[in-house]
């Protein structure tokens, strides 16, 4: 599969002091991404990512990005600019699967907060992908421009017509039974 970033590494070419590598995507790189995460606009992604061997089959991808979009607002459908800066961090292992979480053995205790390290597959390892995959857990879900507030659709009716309240109703009808007897 390609990817709309793709910066491999092949692991076995991983120098022991690690390597950086810096994102820079091209303009044609950033259309892609921002289709891709159904934004207006990308207009910036940048970072360096340093790739380094760790213990036990592992590689770490550490890095700090700064991206700059453009949303449209929920509620008006106004463009809205932003610029985010994360943290990328992510472990990576040749005896990580996909499916380790699917583990029957109800014995052992996980922390729920350690993902575990994503699989290398075929000796490389893709880190423009990991770092278009955390841009997108990070882009608000909902983006408002600034003074943007819900309105009522329906205008001259009270809550109470809207959505009866069945213990109102209860309420009611006890009155009119205790009225009878």
């Amino acid at each position: 599969m390609e990817h709309e970033l793709s910066r491999p590494i092949i692991v076995d070419e991983l120098p022991s002091h690690g390597k950086k590598i810096d994102l820079s995507p091209t303009p044609d790189e950033l259309v892609a991404i921002a289709t891709r995460l159904d934004l207006v606009s990308l207009d910036a992604l940048s970072g360096n990512i340093s790739i380094r061997p760790e213990m036990g089959r592992e590689v770490s991808a550490t890095g700090k990005i700064t991206a700059a979009f453009v949303q449209n607002c929920v509620v008006t459908g106004d463009p809205v600019p932003q610029t985010i800066d994360f943290d990328l961090i992510r472990r990576y292992s040749e005896d990580a699967s996909e499916f380790d979480d699917l583990d029957d053995d109800d014995d052992i205790i996980r922390d729920p907060m350690d993902e575990g390290p994503d699989p290398i597959e075929g000796g490389v390892l893709d880190v423009g992908e990991a770092a278009v995959e955390e841009l997108a857990l990070q882009i608000p879900a909902y983006p408002r421009a600034p003074g943007a507030e819900f309105n009522d659709i329906v205008d001259g009716i009270k809550d109470e017509e809207l959505k009866p309240n069945p213990f109102a109703k209860l309420a009611a009808l006890k009155k009119d039974l205790e009225s009878d007897n």
